[in-house]
């Protein structure tokens, strides 16, 4: 990657150019590892694995690293290069938990990240560098909810087009596809009761909108029968490594 202004960051509500920043080389993308749980049984080579006895395989955190190019071209002192840089690192570690981080490639998606550790600087005549690294949850987030309808931004090769509205008279067999590689809880808005069936358990939608940590949608197809009369409609976002 070459020095691009127009190619930045967005972090903690700003976007690096907007400081007069340029990202450089190394910018490094760090991907996470899986969380594996294995239990070896006595008196056998065989080895269990117990990572997805909750339904899913968790990951470890990933980082992320950029380097940023200062330069003071108004005045030309070291002054003024200073202060550059302490906007700079007080917008970088401005955010005491892990907020959106946008990187303008794939910026249909973003991390969730925060600044944890120092970052560096390195000086020279008349600019620098500062490099940082974000601690940032495993996956990107797609900005659009599954369901849109916006075909602008359709990935042919990771999105899928799916409708997650409905409307029900008395039972419905809907299919929900979780195209992402983490378990969804889906938002559920209702208009009236409904009760859902789906892999053998029931689970019972009041009227309104509800987030329930136990109505997940696994990776791939869920099937699922409703019953009730009015509208139904579940809201997530796709999550990818």
């Amino acid at each position: 990657m070459t020095a691009n202004s127009k190619y930045g960051i967005e972090f903690n509500g700003l976007r690096s150019d907007s400081l007069g920043l340029t990202v450089i080389n190394p910018k490094e993308i760090g991907f996470p590892s899986k969380n594996k749980i294995i239990q070896d049984l006595p008196f056998s080579n065989t080895i269990l694995d117990l990572s997805e006895m909750y339904g899913g395989q968790s990951y470890g955190e990933r980082k992320l690293k950029f380097t940023f190019l200062i330069i003071e071209s108004d005045r030309f002192d070291k002054d003024a290069l200073y202060t550059q840089w302490t906007k700079t690192v007080n917008w970088l570690m401005g955010a005491n938990h892990k907020v959106k981080l946008k990187d303008d490639v794939m910026s249909d998606y973003y991390y969730l990240g925060e600044v944890q550790e120092a970052p560096s600087w390195d000086e020279y005549v008349r600019h620098g560098k500062v490099t940082v690294e974000f601690i940032c949850y495993p996956f990107r987030i797609h900005e659009l909810a599954e369901g849109n309808d916006i075909w602008d931004t359709f990935n042919f090769e990771l999105d899928i087009a799916q409708i997650t509205e409905y409307t029900v008279v008395g039972s419905r067999t809907v299919t929900l596809y979780n195209v992402g590689q983490n378990q969804a809880n889906p938002q559920i808005v209702a208009t009236a009761p409904f009760e859902i069936t789906t892999n053998g358990q029931k689970y019972t939608i009041p009227a309104g909108t509800i987030e329930s940590p136990d109505f997940v949608l696994n990776q791939g197809e869920t099937t699922m029968t409703i019953k009730g009369n009015g509208k139904i409609s579940f809201n997530w976002h796709k999550e990818l490594i």
